[in-house]
């Protein structure tokens, strides 16, 4: 073994990024992210047989794979049941029978107080609690490097075990949509929590607008750098307080009509901190009216208003009029952003959607220097939008941004042609996903090339894009594919997407559950399966 592996710190870092390898898919632009990991995004089983490989990777292993528990119930299901039993019985029992639970209690950095076993067994948790309690050390804490938990017991019998963790927490998520355990925590949040740096409150109905967490947060010392209020609208008096935060960098909120100040706010410091913005709302022009109140991005000069602004992430629950995406694209070439998601789910269906229209993306592009560093870009209208994009924005867009991590128009978008696809992932040599309507003609690869002075065909291919989503694209000619010509079609797309992208194994199926049921579903069922067959056959050749 290497030496440097005989460094448990180095370990550690090498098997938390196998912990933290799954992702959560398919709806994650749609979703806001929350302060705290999911835990449905961790590979722990691979962790558990690395730390079964040797004796070296044990300790390092263990300490990844406890530091994030998904139930408190986990630290006491593999104890001998007879311990079990005395500890639930109140009966002495000895105290080096006690060491493995305070290891493995010492190394857990984030908890999750799982509420789904309640539903099925009120006492599964009430068993685990009675455990803790009885078991806790009176001259230390059992969870010495405990500073995130999400708790989502809301029963009163819960509080006693819930005040018992608060003390070296600094990031809860707690649940409060029960009145009676919400007006019992949050008087005494922050005595119990003193170290305290982020707050994120769940599960609120919004009918029922919680006016002691208003009070709570607008007598808060400003200590707190991260917000997750995303279970009502949010009030303009309690936004406005919130504007003045020092410290604020991440900031989740819902936003309605009644969060928009009547009058423009005549302080120029609003969200001086703030780096990550995270707004879900009605609609798009909710959203821009929350902007000119707080004179943020440079709504009304060329100033940015909020210099540490690095993401804007805006989910919508109806369909916005061309007119507002346009207006807001403008706004978003006056800063200096690194991600951009904008998702319409349109679930409001008692609101009349808006005609059906389109807007240009050329507005995004006519500051090309504006988002020189922008990595993901997720534009994702409402069926009654489209995104007009011509050959002539991709060769724009491939010379501007060229860290471009992701590009997801939400299949929404006119679609372009195979070359110009090709120009994209070689130009932006960082893409890893890519979803893109695209026209496929039978004469698409002996089209006459787009003016890309750089010469496009003769780059080097992109050894990063692993994602390619195309929807229900076309793959045809002017009319049905002739026999004769139908194979050589089918052949001629993948080995050009491989040309292309040597990595991608295949056109993602995410975006449409039914996606193969379509016209040409069966079409790009083969180019997937012969960019699947090529990709292994230069991994193997390796």
């Amino acid at each position: 073994m290497h030496h440097c592996f005989r460094l448990s710190e180095i370990l550690e870092v090498i098997f938390q990024f196998v912990f933290d390898s799954v992702e959560v898919e398919p709806d994650r632009h749609y979703v806001l992210p929350g302060l705290l990991p999911s835990p449905c995004a961790q590979d722990r089983r691979s962790v558990l047989h690395l730390a079964l490989t040797c004796r070296a990777f044990y300790d390092p292993a263990l300490n990844v794979l406890y530091s994030h528990l998904r139930d408190i119930y986990h630290l006491i299901k593999s104890l001998p049941d007879q311990l079990v039993e005395l500890i639930l019985s109140r009966r002495p029992f000895p105290a080096e029978h006690f060491r493995s639970l305070v290891l493995c209690a010492a190394r857990v950095q984030i908890l999750c107080a799982a509420h789904i076993q309640l539903l099925f067994d009120p006492c599964y948790n009430d068993t685990a609690y009675t455990f803790l309690l009885a078991s806790v050390p009176k001259d230390a804490p059992l969870f010495p490097k405990l500073r995130s938990l999400a708790w989502h017991d809301e029963r009163l019998a819960s509080i006693q075990v819930l005040t018992f963790l608060l003390p070296t927490v600094e990031t809860p998520s707690i649940s409060i949509s029960d009145i009676r355990f919400r007006k019992t925590i949050i008087p005494g949040l922050r005595t119990a929590a003193p170290r305290l740096k982020a707050l994120e409150f769940e599960g609120i109905t919004p009918w029922d607008y919680p006016s002691e967490i208003e009070s709570l947060l607008l007598s808060y010392p400003e200590i707190l750098a991260e917000l997750s209020f995303l279970c009502c609208d949010i009030s303009s008096s309690l936004l406005r307080a919130i504007a003045l935060w020092p410290r604020l960098r991440w900031l989740s909120v819902q936003l309605g009509f009644k969060s928009i100040p009547t009058a423009p706010l005549h302080v120029s410091q609003s969200f001086q901190a703030l780096a990550h913005l995270h707004i879900s709302c009605q609609d798009l022009n909710i959203f821009i009216s929350f902007l000119c109140a707080f004179r943020m991005l440079g709504m009304d000069s060329d100033t940015f208003g909020c210099p540490n602004l690095n993401t804007i992430h805006i989910n919508t629950n109806r369909c916005s009029p061309a007119s507002s995406w346009s207006e807001l694209l403008t706004v978003l070439t006056r800063t200096k952003l690194e991600h951009i998601i904008i998702s319409e789910r349109c679930h409001d269906h008692a609101q009349p959607c808006p005609a059906p229209s389109s807007f240009d993306f050329y507005p995004l592009l006519a500051h090309p220097t504006a988002l020189a560093d922008l990595k993901t870009l997720v534009l994702s209208p409402g069926h009654s939008s489209s995104i007009a994009l011509t050959g002539a924005d991709i060769i724009t867009l491939a010379r501007a941004w060229s860290c471009l991590n992701i590009l997801d128009l939400g299949l929404r978008n006119t679609p372009v042609s195979l070359y110009a696809l090709g120009i994209l992932v070689r130009r932006c040599r960082e893409l890893r996903e890519v979803s893109l309507c695209v026209n496929v003609g039978l004469d698409a690869l002996g089209a006459t090339p787009l003016n890309d002075d750089d010469n496009q065909l003769g780059s080097q291919p992109n050894m990063r894009l692993i994602k390619l989503d195309v929807g229900e694209s076309p793959i045809a000619c002017a009319g049905p594919l002739h026999p004769l010509t139908a194979p050589d079609l089918m052949r001629s797309i993948p080995r050009f997407l491989h040309a292309m992208a040597p990595r991608l194994e295949g056109i993602s199926r995410t975006a449409c559950i039914v996606w193969f049921q379509g016209i040409y579903g069966r079409r790009w069922e083969t180019v997937s399966d012969a960019l699947f067959a090529m990709a292994n056959e230069v991994e193997h050749g390796d």
